[in-house]
């Protein structure tokens, strides 16, 4: 799209826009739009199923328990197991 505008020569009219210029900043803002609107739609649609980018449809529970492995598993075991020994030991 040009324009014949020039500001440096104030003094030089501008014409304005055709009807084909018009038309076609329109559907150009117009699409724009759209592809705005779809792209909003996918990511809401994403997040409230549980998913984001890289995560391949796995919630974040999901995502966290992934991450350990069977050591890590182990750690936790013991903390709380630990911490329920404790809890039963001042009961007595």
């Amino acid at each position: 799209m040009k324009t014949r505008y020039n500001i440096s020569k104030p003094e030089v009219e501008w014409d304005g826009l055709t009807l084909d210029e018009l038309r076609y900043a329109r559907a150009l803002t117009q699409a724009r739009i759209d592809i705005s609107r779809e792209m909003l739609a996918t990511r809401a649609n994403a997040i409230f199923h549980g998913r984001s980018n890289g995560t391949g449809g796995k919630t974040m529970v999901g995502r966290m328990l992934g991450a350990l492995n069977w050591l890590d598993y182990g750690l936790i075991a013991v903390r709380v197991g630990t911490k329920l020994t404790g809890i039963f030991r001042r009961r007595k």
